[in-house]
């Protein structure tokens, strides 16, 4: 009986110290939520370190000189100039972006870098700042305006694409395949097919005027800002300057600098 009264009272004891246990581990956690220790030190003054793969023109590529130039570039410039921080890139090959976060080598990856949500237990993302998903183009003359009316149309594609992809999955039977999407696009043009299937990035390179890229995307594929997972506020204040920037003008005049034709915007999350 005594070895069972010691018993109980030690899984009384052991449950009790759990507990607490426990209770320090919320208290802890509460304490330190919204806590950005990333974000306190760019108040300090120190620069906002931006990781990138300088290998995907008009995003992001060195010109003759060695400077680094693309949307993603003059963007990262727009928002530390907007939240008064210094910004310093690092080239970095695109595989290691993520890492770099991680590892605290990077503050930030701002590298046409699309929204994966198999990274989201390690990373943050912030609001989509770029649509590159696939789209529909006509010439702005045409009477097509959406999708549903394709079935009866010639359309474009480059042939194994993801446009070709996307036609055979909806049961279009006029499918005119070239070996190039920017030849899709001249299809179009020239009035050989009603409308083409390509990517946004090649819609909006493509040099010719007379198209019209038409929203919203068939298959989208945002791109985003990565942030590291324990820094919330960093996070919420590159959100509010994406906002600004998409809403205020800032961002139509970034992408003339290098596209041609105007992309489509991406959905502003906390507009």
């Amino acid at each position: 009986m005594l070895n069972s009264m010691i018993r109980r009272d030690w899984l009384v004891f052991a449950a009790r110290m759990a507990i607490a246990v426990v209770g320090v581990a919320l208290l802890w956690a509460l304490l330190l939520r919204g806590q950005d220790a990333t974000w306190d030190r760019l108040q300090k003054g120190e620069a906002l370190r931006v990781a990138l793969d300088p290998s995907f023109p008009p995003f992001e590529s060195t010109d003759a000189s060695g400077r680094l130039v693309g949307l993603d570039v003059d963007l990262a410039r727009e928002i530390g100039r907007r939240l008064n921080i210094p910004v310093t890139f690092l080239p970095i090959a695109f595989d290691g972006l993520t890492d770099a976060v991680m590892a605290g080598k990077a503050d930030v990856v701002i590298s046409a870098f699309p929204l994966d949500e198999r990274l989201t237990e390690d990373v943050r993302y912030s609001q989509p700042y770029f649509e590159g998903g696939l789209v529909m183009v006509t010439r702005v003359d045409s009477a097509i305006a959406s999708p549903d009316q394709l079935t009866s149309a010639q359309v474009a594609v480059e042939w194994g694409g993801q446009g070709d992809s996307w036609a055979r999955a909806q049961g279009l039977t006029a499918i005119f395949r070239t070996e190039t999407p920017d030849e899709a696009l001249d299809a179009v043009l020239s009035g050989e097919v009603d409308a083409a299937i390509v990517d946004v990035v090649t819609a909006a390179l493509y040099p010719k005027q007379g198209l019209r890229i038409h929203a919203p995307p068939l298959v989208s594929d945002p791109y985003v800002i990565v942030l590291p997972k324990q820094a919330p506020k960093l996070a919420d204040a590159i959100d509010d300057a994406l906002t600004a920037i998409m809403t205020d003008g800032a961002w139509d005049a970034l992408a003339a600098r290098y596209f041609p034709n105007p992309p489509l915007k991406p959905v502003i999350s906390n507009q």
